[in-house]
């Protein structure tokens, strides 16, 4: 702090501000008091009175566009949290939009650039179209996963407005390996059921990624923390799941595996992609259950960050390497580098249950004493 900053006489918003850090009602720079008084952006009605209500589904899909992205929305439309659940539904329709306007980006400039410089002006075209609002839940579940111990910790955490050493690494991570995915996919061949490119892979990854939000918040838990200021929003949304019906959630499906049908093809790139993406969800919901009890939004974000990720990565890969490879050198050489690969990863968990373990007779010796 600069000394004069820290001498000048404080005003009284400043002074709630210092009093509620001194309370420990505060997440970073901004307290709960100020995260109080923005709002919610809507007033919601009891879940009974809107289901009865008669809802518009023009309304749903306006709420997820602005709920996914900057764009401005019809004044009627506002962040209620039972057309937000609802919204779910379009949310891979929403993401292929999105994706279509990125390519846009990435098109024009690989006509003049390089496909690596082309696919830093398309992500960059990405983050301020949707305000960088999945990053931002990636870089709070770094944050509280990384840093946090227990439940408590990792959701104080996460609400916290500053940005953490998990978060700034993993951040720079995703944009830089981003980048380099799509530079290496080339420029865009448009043909309908066989593009290719860096084009099309946006328009895929954007669509399925965002499927994974549906089936989330179906099958698993959503977790409230009842110290946040918006509690009760997210509270009204967490119970609101039954607005997500199963028709809702096989539309969604059903859009993001069309999409990838439309511009990959059936072909073995598609099947990698939804395969890919289908276990990556389960993966994140397994995850989230063990960790937190569930899901919340800023982990929804994180997981479509990781499977848009994923997805590119999916596309650059050439499984004719492998197979070139088995046939020089036979299949357990080929395969040597992923069974190392699974014994690294396996590794801390073999080592936290041994470490568990050797430390139980310690604690009943303690306990019989």
């Amino acid at each position: 702090m600069a000394p004069n900053n820290a001498l000048r006489d404080k005003s009284a918003e400043e002074k709630e501000g210092l009093q509620a850090k001194a309370s420990g009602e505060s997440w970073g720079m901004v307290s709960a008091a100020e995260v109080r008084a923005r709002g919610t952006g809507t007033t919601a009605s009891p879940i009974d009175e809107f289901v009865a209500a008669e809802n518009s589904e023009l309304r749903c899909f306006f709420t997820g566009m602005m709920f996914v992205t900057r764009l401005p929305c019809p004044g009627w439309c506002d962040h209620h949290p039972g057309y937000l659940m609802r919204a779910m539904a379009w949310f891979p329709a929403l993401g292929a939009l999105i994706g279509l306007w990125v390519a846009a980006f990435a098109d024009a400039a690989a006509t003049l650039v390089q496909p690596p410089v082309a696919a830093a002006f398309s992500t960059g075209a990405s983050l301020w179209l949707t305000g960088c609002f999945h990053e931002d839940g990636l870089g709070d579940t770094l944050d509280g996963f990384g840093g946090g111990w227990s439940k408590a910790q990792i959701l104080r955490i996460m609400k916290d407005s500053r940005i953490g050493t998990y978060a700034c690494v993993g951040l720079c991570l995703y944009t830089v390996s981003k980048v380099l995915l799509l530079g290496e996919l080339g420029p865009s061949t448009w043909a309908l059921g066989a593009c290719s490119g860096q084009g099309p892979a946006l328009v895929v990854a954007h669509a399925v990624a965002r499927a994974s939000s549906a089936p989330l918040l179906y099958c698993v838990e959503y977790v409230v923390d009842a110290d946040d200021a918006k509690s009760d929003y997210y509270g009204w949304f967490g119970r609101s799941r039954e607005l997500l019906t199963l028709p809702r959630l096989l539309f969604a499906l059903s859009t993001a595996v069309g999409v990838a049908l439309a511009v990959l093809g059936p072909c073995a790139r598609a099947a990698a992609v939804l395969l890919g993406a289908a276990c990556a969800t389960a993966v994140a919901g397994a995850y989230g259950r063990s960790v937190i009890g569930g899901v919340m939004g800023d982990f929804l974000g994180a997981t479509v960050c990781s499977i848009e990720l994923a997805i590119y990565a999916a596309l650059t890969v050439d499984s004719r390497r492998l197979f070139e490879a088995a046939a020089e050198r036979g299949w357990m050489s080929a395969l040597r580098p992923f069974v190392m690969l699974a014994l690294a990863l396996c590794t801390p968990r073999l080592w936290t249950l041994g470490a568990n373990r050797a430390t139980k007779p310690g604690k009943a010796e303690a306990k019989e004493c």
